[in-house]
């Protein structure tokens, strides 16, 4: 696999997580088939692949197809927000790992994560994002409609699918990701996708 391979696959966890979001808040809807895939790769610290970290290629579908159909070249309205939601993340991200006493404490919560049953697993998570990444600034504020996010459960998801975000954001920097990545190298992931699109399994 090459690199950007590699950092197509890191955006795509991103914007997955991020498309949720955005349909968590203004629709009221969870795939919950993406959620899974955000919440196993908060889980997975240790891979043998980028891909491997969401449990395949093939299980990050929609945020390829995103990509794969303009997301980062030509965005569409909904798509602008989704983007919006992603730049955040990663700026986020860079600033948490710029204070090692913090990433330190951050890694001791999520690898405790694994003794936590699968149902409490998301409510571990959004203790977590509070008190890491909603501490920084700017915050993150989820636009949608009162009606869904007062709703017990989806502040929680949320949160989850952003600390999954975080993964990803973690991962894109790990192979090398810039904002200049996004700018000069966003044709390339676009035609990436649609390749890991089509052959997910040899990833």
């Amino acid at each position: 696999m090459n690199t950007i391979e590699e950092r197509t696959i890191a955006l795509a966890g991103l914007f997955q997580a991020c498309l949720q979001v955005q349909a968590l808040a203004r629709e009221g809807t969870l795939d919950q088939a993406d959620f899974d895939t955000a919440v196993r790769s908060i889980l997975t610290l240790d891979a043998v692949s980028s891909g491997a970290i969401y449990g395949g290629v093939e299980k990050l579908h929609t945020g390829l197809t995103a990509i794969a159909g303009g997301a980062l070249v030509s965005p569409s309205a909904n798509a602008t927000e989704v983007l919006k939601y992603a730049m955040a993340i990663l700026y986020l991200q860079r600033q948490l790992f710029s204070d090692d006493s913090e990433v330190a404490k951050f890694a001791e919560r999520i690898e405790a994560l694994s003794g936590f049953s699968k149902e409490d697993v998301p409510r571990q998570c959004s203790e977590i994002y509070q008190q890491f990444v909603s501490v920084l600034r700017p915050q993150i504020i989820v636009n949608g409609e009162e009606q869904h996010l007062q709703r017990a459960e989806v502040p929680i998801q949320i949160r989850t699918l952003l600390l999954a975000a975080v993964r990803s954001a973690v991962l894109w920097q790990q192979k090398g990701g810039g904002r200049f990545n996004l700018i000069w190298q966003r044709t390339r992931m676009q035609n990436a996708a649609k390749q890991l699109l089509q052959n997910p399994v040899r990833h």
